[in-house]
């Protein structure tokens, strides 16, 4: 959900973010790489891309530990005037000044930071508040983890985070699951559609399950139809969609070893927001 800040509450947080230093120095530098790119590239707002062009003159080679893509090719497309290191903390004028022995009269700009920006500082500040520290690279890549909307943003850039997030989303979408263990050759199970969860609906047929070891083969059928075969170490998972009825029945066929596991999960698309909410 995107909010949207008055001038006063702004004025605020500017205020905070800039004067009060809840930011550690590398992850201010890198906010002051990001608004002077912004002023020598002629861009009115500091936004959470601007943001990320900063952290990665800053940061770089430690910024890539965390996200993938070209984000060289994005600081270029976005500020195509950029400088690392110490330059890059200096107006370009002031710089030509000094090479040309000319008297500096100084340099200044106006920051302009987005809401979202501001929101997303504010998260990292939290995270690191909450184990007593000021706001490290690690508390904002945390905090871009936590929203959707950032996440999007700079996945619209060609950028995703290297490590896969666990998401409460996955639980509360989950009509079905069962952990099936090499018990037999076969196991059959019914469940119920959960009217509370909406499609559409997929299974995830996936060996093995925990630390156990993986079934060599798998064939899963759903209201009497298979809809779906794994095989170890070719195809280890596979995904479906499908449509459920009222009542369901699964069955597992399966070929061990004896200690062999697999694990199979329905989930809907969305739960309905009265019952994410409580009501």
């Amino acid at each position: 959900m995107a909010f949207h800040l008055t001038d006063n509450q702004r004025r605020l947080a500017h205020h905070v973010l800039l004067f009060d230093r809840p930011l550690s120095y590398e992850v201010a530098e890198a906010l002051q790489r990001g608004t002077l790119g912004c002023a020598e590239n002629k861009i009115t707002r500091t936004g959470i891309t601007e943001f990320f062009c900063g952290l990665y003159l800053q940061f770089r080679d430690h910024l890539q530990v965390h996200f993938s893509g070209d984000i060289g090719a994005v600081v270029g497309r976005i500020f195509p005037k950029h400088r690392f290191g110490d330059k890059g903390l200096v107006a370009e004028t002031v710089l030509e000044n000094a090479a040309s022995d000319k008297d500096s009269t100084g340099f200044g700009y106006n920051i302009s930071l987005s809401d979202e920006l501001i929101r997303l500082l504010w998260t990292a500040t939290r995270l690191a508040n909450a184990v007593g520290r000021k706001t490290s690279l690690k508390d904002v890549v945390a905090a871009v983890a936590l929203d959707d909307h950032w996440l999007g943003e700079l996945r619209s850039n060609g950028i995703s985070p290297r490590q896969e997030f666990y998401d409460f989303k996955d639980v509360l979408n989950v009509v079905f699951y069962a952990s099936i263990h090499a018990h037999g050759s076969s196991k059959e199970m019914q469940f119920e559609l959960d009217e509370k969860i909406e499609g559409p609906y997929d299974v995830l047929l996936r060996t093995p399950s925990g630390g156990f070891a993986p079934m060599k083969t798998a064939r899963l059928t759903l209201n009497d139809r298979q809809i779906a075969a794994i095989s170890w170490p070719d195809r280890p998972q596979v995904r479906v969609s499908v449509e459920l009825q009222q009542k369901n029945k699964l069955n597992v066929e399966f070929d061990g070893p004896q200690f062999g596991s697999m694990d199979v999960t329905v989930r809907g698309a969305t739960r309905k927001q009265s019952e994410i909410a409580g009501n």
